[in-house]
């Protein structure tokens, strides 16, 4: 009955700290150059985060849509400093960049450059992560 009792209280503290360590976390899929799905993602975001203050956020920009990220890019330059701001991670995938014959150092400095979308996103599932594909 005491070994009972003791698996019983570890079970329940090992519900309890999984509980309270338990985040909202998503990462957005983004590989459209359509500047109306670029846009319904920095919407959707503020949208997420007014329901979800203390969301994590992770946008995956791979293909056309590394070119909204771009130093040079003015589109979305208010939008994505906001987003920085407010700790979005802006991840653009490298392979793109590679097979877009871009250098990773035109990339804005508000966004990190990651090897593989692929990867990144099958690792943001794998830790538990919410995916949702850009869309509008």
């Amino acid at each position: 009955m005491k070994y009972l009792s003791f698996i019983v209280i570890f079970l329940l503290f090992s519900f309890a700290s999984e509980a309270q360590v338990s985040k909202h976390r998503v990462v957005w899929d983004l590989s459209s150059a359509d500047t109306t799905v670029q846009g319904a993602v920095f919407r959707q975001i503020n949208n997420a985060r007014t329901e979800i203050p203390d969301l994590d956020i992770e946008v995956v920009f791979h293909g056309q849509a590394v070119f909204a990220v771009m130093k040079d890019s003015t589109q979305f330059a208010s939008r994505i400093k906001i987003a920085k701001e407010k700790g979005v991670t802006l991840a653009v995938c490298n392979n793109s960049l590679r097979r877009l014959k871009i250098d990773p150092s035109q990339v804005s400095p508000m966004a990190t450059v990651v090897p593989s979308a692929v990867a990144e996103l099958i690792k943001k599932q794998t830790e538990g992560w919410s995916y949702l594909k850009a869309s509008h």
